[in-house]
């Protein structure tokens, strides 16, 4: 084993749970959107501005692209109708890709979706927690277990299984914002709002926005200081662990992150976990 091998193994540790000892009930991403449609057929997965997709409707998508195993696809996410649903359908169908917030990307256009599926819900695409996901900015390496380790973590923490939508800010900047507005809510079966909504009492988690909601564990997070005062702010985002990173509220309490821990060292924030990506071209 290599250095770097040993090193990685040592920051995806957590509470001594070795990273073979999987800590996520699906065995892959595509198991989690099966599951979805299956139970919540009708339920809105995702509400853009113009377009709207159901669990079902989503799924099958995901599953009727014309997609090559052999290709070199490229994601950056600019229009969140057209490069999120792509992304999922990668994740779905377990392709590899690149996904870069700083480059030019591409995409996969209508005319290459291909028509509606009979849906065996039992019979998921054959696509292992450890294989390869995508590469994030040409610098880390994940596989389908670190990404639904990162979205339960995000999404036990603020209780996403409770009643009421999520709202996602409806722009992308970083890796944070995939999985805390998106990933997060869609692992644990919330519509996911890129609009806003002014019904109250609609939303019960927002990821860059703000809402107003009586609802059991309506929170708000955001990676802007100062953005509200009852929102969780995410102070340190770590590209290596997917966008995790140290939480601060100033008057809520701050959850865990099941599968990270973070600590805090000289002033330096270390984090480690399940959710660590591999480092690629390192030999440190």
């Amino acid at each position: 084993m290599t250095k770097n091998s040993n090193n990685i193994t040592q920051q995806q540790e957590f509470l001594d749970i070795p990273y073979n000892e999987h800590i996520v009930p699906f065995p892959n991403f595509a198991s989690v959107l099966m599951q979805h449609a299956r139970e919540f057929p009708d339920k809105i997965a995702l509400q853009l501005e113009e377009k709207s997709y159901t669990y079902f409707d989503l799924l099958n998508i995901c599953l009727s692209y014309k997609l090559n195993k052999d290709n070199d696809y490229k994601i950056k996410i600019v229009n969140i109708e057209k490069e999120v649903v792509f992304l999922l359908a990668l994740l779905t169908r377990g392709i590899p890709f690149e996904l870069k917030f700083m480059e030019p990307g591409t995409y996969v256009s209508e005319d290459q979706i291909g028509k509606y599926k009979i849906i065996d819900y039992f019979d998921p695409p054959y696509v292992r927690l450890d294989d390869k996901a995508f590469v994030l900015n040409g610098e880390y390496e994940f596989s389908q277990y670190n990404i639904m380790v990162a979205a339960q973590a995000v999404g036990n923490a603020f209780k996403l299984f409770r009643e009421g939508a999520a709202y996602c800010f409806p722009e992308m900047f970083s890796i944070a914002d995939l999985v805390f507005g998106v990933l997060a809510p869609l692992y644990y079966a919330k519509s996911i709002y890129f609009i806003e909504i002014k019904e109250p009492n609609f939303f019960q988690y927002a990821w860059n926005g703000v809402i107003k909601s009586e609802l059991r564990d309506a929170v708000m997070v955001t990676n802007e200081v100062n953005y509200h005062e009852n929102a969780f702010i995410l102070m340190e985002s770590f590209d290596q662990a997917l966008g995790l990173g140290p939480l601060k509220s100033i008057k809520r309490n701050i959850p865990e992150l099941l599968g990270v821990e973070i600590s805090n060292e000289n002033g330096i924030c270390r984090i480690s976990g399940h959710c660590m990506g591999k480092k690629l071209n390192s030999n440190e």
